[in-house]
């Protein structure tokens, strides 16, 4: 199994990135920091990142550096919910709501992508939005503060990682508990 420890942060010789492992994940595969996968060509990859912040995603084209040499990663497609909407305003309306609810979301100048969710999609429908399901690469803009991404607004109280969260994260899961007493 070839391992991965760290981020690479140089750009590697022509000769190290055609040598590089490639390696397609979904975007929960490229949160975790801990990971068990395959590479596009069949071998077995082990993704052990210690020094990146929980919750950061791999973007596309992170190099991951081990004993395995390099790795590249790649956004590979899976469903994904593209929103549209008739004016500038209804989706601006929209993104506002999904942002309230801290969904990781990847924009474009017309749309906002999202990962696939029901729920979701049927609160959109219901402020005019337009649905549509695609199988598209998935990477939604990092965090404000750094560059990652957290999931802590939805999960079942049971979920939710207190312990390891960032500072902002317990205060931001105070805050959201707070509001569900009121």
């Amino acid at each position: 199994m070839l391992r991965f420890t760290r981020i690479h942060e140089t750009p590697l010789t022509p000769a190290q990135e055609t040598a590089a492992v490639r390696v397609r994940l979904t975007y929960d595969e490229r949160v975790k920091h801990r990971l068990a996968s395959m590479s596009i060509d069949s071998r077995a990859v082990a993704i052990l990142l210690r020094e990146a912040r929980r919750g950061t995603a791999l973007r596309d084209g992170t190099v991951l550096a081990g004993d395995g040499g390099f790795a590249i990663v790649e956004v590979a497609a899976e469903p994904v919910t593209r929103i549209s909407a008739d004016s500038p305003l209804a989706l601006l309306r929209a993104t506002y709501h999904l942002a309230n609810r801290h969904v990781p979301a990847q924009l474009a100048a017309d749309a906002v992508i999202i990962e696939r969710d029901p729920i979701l999609e049927a609160m959109l429908r219901g402020l005019g939005a337009r649905i549509e399901h695609l199988e598209a690469p998935f990477d939604p803009e990092g965090g404000a503060y750094d560059g990652g991404h957290h999931h802590h607004g939805h999960a079942p109280r049971d979920e939710v990682d207190e312990v390891s969260a960032t500072i902002g994260e317990q205060l931001s899961i105070a805050a959201h508990a707070r509001g569900r007493r009121r």
